[in-house]
């Protein structure tokens, strides 16, 4: 059965997974009592859930969770709030089956041996600098009042930091930890204004962030949305270590 989750279910969880983090990152920025978030586990704790802005992160204990994909799908379709559901390729693969929906998948990356060093050093931007950069590069943003107000708080209480480039005093590029906590982070939201790419701003600035998570020995996690980031990543040296899956639910906003 899929209820509530409590403070005790989540101390359960490992930070061994890319929705893992993302899940203990609410909850740790957030607590549990938010209007706007929602946190459910099943009884046994193998799967963990959190739904905030429409979007539904799932983690499981394992690669092949022992998960009544069945229930699950019953219990989304009654969720009306949910409308995205971000989880691991083999969890999203159990929902597609029992619910006749289609996912997009990609890999999830982490720092290997032969991570290298950034060949430029970023700067600390502001959520105000970083939003603009984003907004021109991908689409489905949430609004500016809303973005900021969720990352300027984390940024404020540890759970996220930015950083990137300026060109004559403009900002021109950013990556940022999407999610943070006192062991493992989300490194996302790498953006490069199109007339400065090429210059490695990028992979200087994920460069940066991966190093200096690594050094406070936190394990790091990053999604590459497509091909060429997949082999921009892999080529700074990173490796895969998982799969996520993005699952839009029919007839939903």
């Amino acid at each position: 059965m899929i209820r509530t989750a409590t403070d005790e279910d989540l101390k359960s969880m490992r930070p061994d997974s890319e929705a893992a983090v993302k899940i203990l990152c609410l909850a740790e920025a957030y607590g549990l009592a938010r209007s706007f978030l929602r946190f459910w586990c099943n009884e046994d704790r193998t799967l963990f859930m959190s739904l905030i802005d429409g979007v539904a992160t799932i983690s499981t204990i394992s690669d092949e969770p022992e998960v009544d994909f069945e229930e699950l799908g019953v219990f989304l379709s009654m969720q009306r709030d949910i409308n995205i559901v971000r989880t691991s390729e083999t969890v999203a693969n159990g929902i597609v089956k029992h619910c006749g929906i289609d996912a997009e998948y990609g890999s999830v990356l982490t720092p290997g041996d032969g991570l290298k060093k950034p060949s430029e050093t970023p700067e600390n931007l502001s959520p105000g600098e970083a939003y603009p950069l984003l907004k021109a590069c991908f689409e489905g943003l949430p609004p500016f009042d809303s973005w900021y107000a969720d990352v300027s708080h984390r940024l404020r209480h540890g759970f996220c930091r930015i950083v990137g480039f300026r060109r004559d005093g403009i900002p021109v590029s950013c990556a940022m930890t999407t999610s943070e906590i006192h062991n493992a982070a989300v490194i996302g939201a790498v953006a490069t204004l199109e007339q400065a790419r090429g210059k490695g701003y990028a992979s200087s600035s994920v460069l940066t962030l991966a190093n200096d998570l690594i050094n406070q020995g936190k394990k790091v996690f990053l999604s590459p949305k497509n091909c060429k980031a997949h082999e921009l990543y892999t080529g700074l040296g990173f490796a895969e270590c998982g799969r996520w899956a993005n699952i839009k639910l029919l007839g939903r906003n």
